[in-house]
């Protein structure tokens, strides 16, 4: 299995990517190899992708899966300019519903996307799940894990201030004060661009706007509700309240996803709110002996009321012109097979989005598993939002309000007009 990872700068990527939603796929074939040979764009470090193709190399004689590693955030533009330019690779990385330049609905609109609808493994998902797997009634990608935004904890950080992890609000604001306290930060917060800045508001939202009103999306999208006049003007405020409590990192504008996570994993950072798969890379960083744990970030005094972020993870879609399209589809129908789930389980610290008899999640998981599987979470919140460029704003205003740079008002109302479009 052979791997490249050539990368077009990224300010040409996104002046390129810029064109995608209004353009249709141009008359080139995609992919370069021979009949016999798969081209793959995937996440950079995949360890899960590295297995699924050598176990279909294995599988199938003669077949040669090349991967193109992508690292994030640059994976959004490279695919989309790809796409737009004719040269993607035969197998992408989708994102479910809207909100950034690779999700199935921005993609579908210029049909850049394999209609998998008839695919035997679609009826594994939920209507909830499909709603966000397409578009017009088509399903255009897949994914076999679930992505979950839960408060990840150092163990032995938690043990050391004498606390466990926060079950209410007040629980939350009183860890920051006794990790201050300790010259360290209750949570780990990275907030350049690929960071986690974006992660915890989602969390809080799960509780104080869809917890509140199951329907805030729907009626979002029908214009019967906006983020100014709804319970995200308390989701920021309680944002702020951290910041303002010393929760977070230092300097929190300018660290790295990759210094927040070892922040924690060192135990200078008590916990952190980020998506689940990137657990792994904590754990990978911290020191032997050191063990995690998970637990839902309540926005309330009341645990009953505290609701999990539960999203369909990023995925992989067919390119409507990959040069081998039917070998793309057989190793679609092997990714979400019972034995390529079931690989995936075997190889990284997924949780998986389709049914996998006597799965048990990772220890880290285990605080998150129940929840996650009951009616008590929400979506995230972009996978509903109509246009990537929401998603943006979103981004660009939590910076300003990390950097004093804007108000609650002023953001929820910049994030408005950005989801009107």
């Amino acid at each position: 299995m052979r791997k490249a990872a050539a990368l077009v700068p990224a300010a040409v990527l996104s002046a390129l990517a810029l064109g995608l939603a209004g353009c249709s796929a141009g008359p080139q074939s995609a992919g370069g190899g021979d009949e016999n040979t798969l081209t793959v764009s995937g996440w950079s470090g995949d360890e899960v992708m590295s297995a699924l193709a050598s176990q279909f190399e294995d599988d199938n004689p003669g077949v040669t899966v090349e991967i193109t590693e992508l690292p994030w955030p640059n994976i959004l533009t490279q695919i989309n300019t790809e796409m737009v330019s004719g040269t993607a690779s035969d197998f992408v990385v989708v994102f479910p519903g809207n909100g950034n330049p690779i999700t199935a609905q921005t993609l579908a609109k210029g049909n850049f996307l394999e209609d998998l609808s008839s695919d035997e493994w679609t009826g594994d998902f939920t209507d909830v799940n499909k709603a966000v797997m397409g578009a017009d009634g088509k399903i255009l990608m897949g994914s076999n894990n679930f992505t979950i935004i839960p408060a990840t904890y150092n163990t032995q950080a938690l043990e050391a201030l004498g606390a466990t992890a926060p079950t209410t609000w007040t629980e939350v604001l009183d860890l920051c004060s006794a990790a201050k306290a300790e010259g360290k930060v209750a949570y780990a917060l990275a907030g350049l661009a690929g960071g986690t800045f974006n992660y915890l508001p989602y969390a809080l939202s799960a509780t104080l706007v869809d917890g509140a009103d199951p329907d805030f999306a729907s009626e979002q999208a029908s214009g019967d509700a906006t983020f100014a006049d709804s319970e995200w003007s308390t989701v920021l405020d309680k944002y702020l309240e951290m910041m303002d409590a010393g929760c977070f990192t230092a300097d929190a504008l300018g660290t790295s996803l990759e210094v927040a996570q070892g922040q924690v994993a060192t135990g200078d950072a008590v916990g952190i709110v980020t998506v689940s798969n990137q657990i792994g890379d904590i754990e990978r960083a911290a020191p032997e002996g050191s063990t995690f744990e998970t637990a839902p970030l309540p926005a309330t005094d009341d645990p009953s009321e505290t609701v999990l972020p539960v999203g369909l993870g990023s995925g992989y879609g067919v390119n409507a012109k990959a040069k081998n399209k039917d070998l793309a589809n057989k190793f679609m129908d092997f990714y979400l097979s019972e034995q390529g789930v079931q690989l995936a389980l075997d190889t990284g610290s997924i949780f998986p989005s389709v049914p996998v008899d006597g799965f048990e999640p990772t220890p880290a998981l285990v605080g998150v598993s129940e929840q996650a599987q009951s009616d008590k979470t929400a979506a995230f919140p972009d996978q509903t939002w109509p246009n990537s460029n929401t998603t943006k704003v979103y981004q660009d205003e939590l910076q300003k309000l990390l950097g004093g740079q804007t108000s609650v008002d002023d953001a929820l109302a910049a994030m408005d007009s950005a989801y009107a479009g």
